[in-house]
C-alpha cells in the first residue's frame, strides 16, 4: 500500500513541484493538498496522512499548530517541515510540537 501524503503549502509553485513528485513515485499516494492550516486540518479529521508535508509560514495559522493537530490524531504520523525561516524559534518550535516516540 503506498504511503499517502497530505501537503501543506501556500505557494502555488511550490505546491505544484510536490505534487509532482509524490504523483510521480508509485511508493507515494497523494493524501491531498491545502493553502492554510484550517484546511489541512480539516482534511487530516476526514483522513489522517502517513506523512505531512508541511510548511511553516501558512497564511492562517503557524505550521506548528499543524504539526500538533497531526500527531495528536495519529501519532505514528510523519511531519516532514520544508520552509524558507532559518531562526532557531522556528526550527525549535517544530521539533519541541512533536511527542517522543516513546508517548505514542
Amino acid at each position: 500500500m503506498p504511503t499517502s501524503v497530505l501537503i501543506v503549502e501556500d505557494e502555488p509553485e511550490f505546491m505544484r513541484r510536490f505534487t509532482n513528485a509524490i504523483l510521480s513515485d508509485p511508493a507515494l499516494a497523494l493524501a491531498g493538498s491545502a493553502g492554510t492550516a484550517r484546511a489541512a486540518m480539516a482534511m487530516m479529521e476526514a483522513q489522517p496522512p502517513d506523512v505531512v508535508l508541511l510548511d511553516l509560514g501558512l497564511p492562517d495559522l503557524n505550521g506548528v499548530e499543524v504539526i500538533r493537530h497531526a500527531l495528536a490524531r495519529q501519532c505514528r504520523c510523519d511531519v516532514l517541515v520544508v520552509t524558507m525561516f532559518d531562526d532557531d524559534q522556528h526550527v525549535l518550535a517544530s521539533i519541541e510540537a512533536a511527542p517522543p516516540p516513546a508517548t505514542c
